[in-house]
């Protein structure tokens, strides 16, 4: 037995008003033509040719986008310009970085306030958190109560392990020890760059005393000592 089909009147109507609509407009004029298409295609070509510029542009970013991170650095609780790339890009033409390549960039957005309860601060430190665990940041830079907090997380080198001779001599009298776990032990993780030209310069830390310390798990270690030999340049 045939089932009856409600909808078969209808979609045989469209089918054969599409079919005649088609017919007459083989004949017909250009401006007719251009004006049925304006009625029945124009909106439905230009979202589908908005959808191809978009998964090309997607794809395009992808392909050209650097294919990994050269160096990273947060920069808290200073004082200088957020906005301002002037010494990464110095620290990327002194290293020789291919940013077509290599990503490079110092976030100095960050802020950290052990007693407060501000939600951009914390979700600073979730970011941070975050970047630490891909291995992609090398340097953190900020106050005492800062590389504290991320020495208590084990986020930190010990300095001496990292560092070559000549910059051990060089920063001897000016590394920043904390106390590791129940022995009390006291481990430097961190070098004071108070008097760096380059961070004086930029005026990243105005009336503050900065450190620097070196991610534990750092995938660009030379990079990050470069840095630091860097902004130590005149």
């Amino acid at each position: 037995m045939e089932v009856y089909n409600k909808n078969r009147d209808k979609n045989n109507s469209m089918h054969d008003e599409i079919r005649e609509q088609n017919a007459k407009l083989k004949g017909a004029p250009l401006k007719e033509k251009y004006a049925y298409f304006k009625e029945y295609y124009l909106k439905t070509t230009i979202v589908a040719l908005i959808a191809v510029i978009l998964v090309a542009y997607l794809a395009y970013s992808i392909l050209t986008a650097p294919s990994d991170t050269a160096f990273a650095a947060f920069f808290y609780n200073d004082t200088g310009d957020s906005s301002s790339t002037e010494l990464v890009d110095g620290f990327v033409q002194y290293m020789n970085i291919d940013t077509k390549e290599h990503e490079a960039y110092i976030d100095a957005t960050m802020n950290y306030m052990p007693d407060a309860s501000d939600y951009d601060a914390y979700m600073g430190l979730e970011k941070s958190m975050a970047v630490i665990s891909t291995g992609e940041l090398d340097v953190i830079v900020g106050d005492a109560a800062t590389l504290d907090y991320f020495a208590r997380s084990e986020c930190l080198h010990d300095i001496t392990t990292i560092l070559p001779d000549d910059l051990l001599a060089q920063f001897e009298d000016k590394l920043y020890y904390v106390e590791s776990g129940e022995s009390a032990e006291r481990i430097p993780v961190g070098v004071y760059v108070t008097d760096s030209p380059k961070l004086n310069q930029y005026y990243y830390y105005v009336d503050k005393e900065p450190i620097l310390g070196f991610v534990i798990n750092s995938n660009s270690m030379d990079n990050a000592i470069a840095f630091l030999r860097y902004i130590y340049m005149e």
